[in-house]
């Protein structure tokens, strides 16, 4: 069980494993002693906290709870009133019993989810070398996991949010990619850019300028995410930001002993050490003044066009979330993804995410 004692990047491993933004702490006997939330973690590296720091120092010991068995009506009620997306299900004595999520409730019709006007951009038009195998046939947004292709995974995360206007940047086996939403009936708003010639992974971004006059987002064509991103597009518009890039906690595992030198001479052998990083998820959000620094032709990268708009002085800021998040364009994590999501459809209980 998940104890006061756990660690911060122990709290991050577990939330990203099971992609859910709270954790539920419990004693010996299951009571809940408090949850950790995706927000919780956020504060935390903004204050710059020790990820092995004990969650206890993070965590709320107050959580909103409703007693179970749960009544529906309530449940949405109570999610409403007090802005949560999330409820633990507690029985008489405390003990956590079930988890109750928002996203749930929309995903079987209960809430209905108000439909954006933003412009969704899938940057689609690489070449997918890492996945030449596949590539060599299919472009890389059609590469089947599960049932569906990458770009329908994509899309439908965004739908889930309201997002239903689709602007697919294309290059690469274009034609191929035009007939699979003509052959499939979609219901989605579907629009197209065609690259000329590679134009990097914002350039093609210059080819729709006079389509995303409003708030857009950008996501790239290899990643599959499962998050909220209706909170990453709040806090955008919250913050007043010009850009902003969903980040995600990740902890890699060195699997071998590391050596510290000076010179020659051997200082330290740290075995198998553990670093943590906040990395881009390649997903963004864009207002036009961002746009407009791109230029009309020419290779243009996303790395490259945000830091030249904080240089000159707009505002670009990471919001960083703990959730599933897969590169699907490396073998591993085509691997890794397709084994999430064959799980995604079980149900959420507390042993799912109670340690």
């Amino acid at each position: 069980m998940a104890s006061l004692e756990l660690t911060i990047m122990e709290a991050v491993k577990m939330m990203n494993a099971h992609s859910m933004q709270i954790l539920l702490v419990v004693d010996e006997n299951r009571r809940l002693q408090g949850v950790v939330t995706d927000g919780d973690i956020r504060r935390a590296l903004e204050q710059d906290i020790d990820f092995s720091d004990p969650i206890s120092g993070i965590m709320s010991t107050s959580p909103i709870t409703i007693q179970s068995p749960p009544d529906k009506k309530k449940v949405l009620e109570l999610m409403k009133t007090r802005d949560v997306r999330h409820i633990p299900v507690v029985d008489e004595d405390g003990r956590a019993v079930s988890l109750l999520l928002w996203k749930d409730f929309f995903k079987n019709g209960d809430v209905a989810v108000e439909k954006k006007p933003n412009t969704v951009v899938i940057m689609a038009g690489g070449k997918g070398t890492r996945l030449d195998i596949f590539t060599k046939i299919l472009p890389k947004p059609l590469i089947p996991i599960g049932e569906k292709p990458i770009i329908g995974h994509i899309m439908d995360n965004f739908s889930n949010y309201g997002f239903r206007r689709f602007l697919i940047s294309l290059n690469y086996k274009a034609e191929m990619i035009k007939m699979y939403f003509s052959d499939n009936h979609i219901d989605y708003e579907i629009g197209y850019i065609q690259e000329p010639d590679y134009m990097g992974t914002a350039g093609a971004l210059a080819l729709g300028k006079d389509q995303l006059t409003d708030t857009c987002l950008v996501s790239n064509c290899d990643v599959i995410i499962d998050t909220n991103l209706d909170c990453l597009f709040g806090y955008h518009k919250d913050q007043g930001n010009h850009a902003t890039i969903l980040s995600t906690v990740q902890n890699f595992k060195i699997p071998f002993g590391v050596l510290k030198t000076d010179n020659a001479n051997l200082v330290e052998i740290i075995e198998k050490p553990e670093y943590n990083f906040v990395i881009n998820s390649g997903i963004y959000v864009l207002e036009p003044e961002v746009l407009d620094l791109i230029p009309a032709t020419g290779v243009t990268d996303m790395p490259n066009l945000l830091l030249d708009a904080k240089n000159k002085g707009l505002k670009v800021q990471i919001y960083p979330m703990t959730c599933s998040w897969f590169d699907v364009g490396e073998w591993g994590e085509y691997k890794r993804a397709v084994d999430h999501m064959s799980r995604l459809g079980t149900d959420h209980s507390a042993a799912d995410i109670i340690g």
